[in-house]
């Protein structure tokens, strides 16, 4: 955003804030904020110079996702390059250098603090940039020379919430960096014609699109098998569950306003109607967006015996492929878990107020899912889920969609980078 911008924004807020009694207050924010923007100003500069005198290493890959953790598209292509034991040097981008525990401890895999002096040396020296949202972060951008490679995997594929300009209302910092990031990216990776089509619609027009399917989407399909009745081995033993428990993840999207009143699903009622209808003992895995993990902690309502809260685990698509039924709102990863056939329900309470907030590509009712607005209609929709209706809708998803997911994208996408790299 433009100085002269920010400054008219600023000097708009202060009669206002006269009036209220609180001028020095607001000059104090006004300030801080200032320093904020000259700090990063100050920052980009630097960073400029710092990638003209740092050499490009042809065979550094660099992984970057949205929530600064070892998860989505970057963290399955990472592991099918581990298993080739590709000639590459690897680097993660993380917040909390903690979850180091869950990226491989191999001697060519490095994890650098996000927005670190050795995150953005790793940034400005690697020959591919793989991402799957903006590039690196909105607040702290970093130069991409000529020869550098950025790849565009997204976190979302088939998801139903619209993320262009005209319909993103929260601020101007988030646009601003996708534009940026449009700009500066070479290849979209993508597993549809509907995602091509958004790509086509919001930051990437010219940008060349590859249809290669979405790495994090193999995990459904037998080349993951293995690894699927190991990561719920793995999760039944740490938290005690009986194996033939069933679960059921409630995993809402956030509001821009972050109002936890929407998310009031009563999990005891919901585990009465799965287990009439599906038989069995059932337990509710809720899982909140990274962007209301903060206040998570106050305002979750949600805490019945029957509840088990999984939100710091930091990759949803392991959970995903193991569990027996899904619920969301308006969230993109349940048009990832559709491909696994399973039970997936809509409860969307606020769903007209959310369509003027953000908007959406299609009519929920469009998606293969039961939809509720209350929670007398989310019990009826699991009580009378019809299995054989749900599966003629979800092929016919997924067709209209042109969606290619087979198993076999992180192997067509390595098979693109290894020939890249040479």
């Amino acid at each position: 955003m433009p100085v002269v911008q920010i400054v008219k924004r600023k000097a708009k807020r202060m009669f206002p804030a006269a009036v209220e009694g609180r001028f020095f207050k607001r000059m104090g924010v006004a300030w801080k904020q200032t320093k904020t923007w000259v700090d990063r100003s100050i920052g980009y500069e630097n960073r400029k110079v710092l990638s003209q005198n740092t050499p490009v290493i042809h065979n550094r890959i660099m992984f970057i996702t949205f929530n600064h953790s070892y998860s989505c598209n970057p963290k399955y292509i990472c592991e099918e390059l581990i298993k080739r034991n590709a000639n590459v040097e690897i680097y993660w981008g993380v917040t909390n250098m903690n979850t180091r525990g869950y990226v491989p401890d191999l001697p060519n895999v490095h994890v650098v603090k996000m927005n670190s002096y050795e995150y953005f040396v790793a940034a400005c020296s690697s020959h591919v940039i793989i991402i799957n949202s903006l590039l690196g972060d909105k607040f702290y951008p970093f130069p991409v020379k000529k020869e550098q490679r950025v790849f565009e995997t997204w976190h979302g594929s088939l998801g139903i919430k619209r993320f262009d300009i005209d319909h993103y209302n929260t601020n101007l910092s988030w646009p601003e960096a996708a534009i940026r990031t449009g700009k500066l990216t070479n290849y979209c990776i993508s597993n549809s014609k509907f995602e091509e089509d958004v790509f086509r619609e919001t930051f990437w027009q010219q940008t060349k699109i590859m249809r290669l399917g979405h790495a994090r989407n193999d995990i459904f399909f037998d080349t993951y098998k293995e690894k699927r009745e190991q990561w719920k081995k793995d999760f039944f033993e740490e938290r005690g569950l009986k194996p033939e428990t069933k679960l059921c993840l409630y995993a809402p999207t956030f509001r821009d306003t972050h109002n936890f009143e929407v998310y009031d699903l009563n999990c005891d009622r919901l585990v009465e109607a799965l287990e009439e209808r599906f038989g069995g003992e059932w337990k509710i895995l809720l899982r909140y967006h990274d962007n209301d993990k903060k206040k998570e902690k106050t305002q979750n309502k949600l805490k019945q015996d029957c509840v088990i809260d999984v939100t710091d685990l930091p990759d949803i698509q392991e959970l995903l492929s193991f569990v027996d039924c899904g619920i969301t709102d308006y969230s993109s990863w349940i048009y990832d878990f559709v491909l696994s056939g399973k039970p997936g329900f809509i409860y969307a309470r606020d769903v007209d107020i959310y369509n003027n907030e953000r908007g959406f590509y299609f009519k929920l009712e469009e998606s293969p899912f039961p939809v509720a607005k209350s929670n007398d209609e989310m019990m009826n929709n699991v009580r009378s889920f019809d299995e054989e209706l749900y599966a003629k809708k979800v092929k016919e998803f997924l067709d209209g969609k042109e969606c290619i997911d087979d198993g076999h994208a992180s192997e067509r996408i390595a098979d693109r980078l290894m020939k890249l790299l040479g």
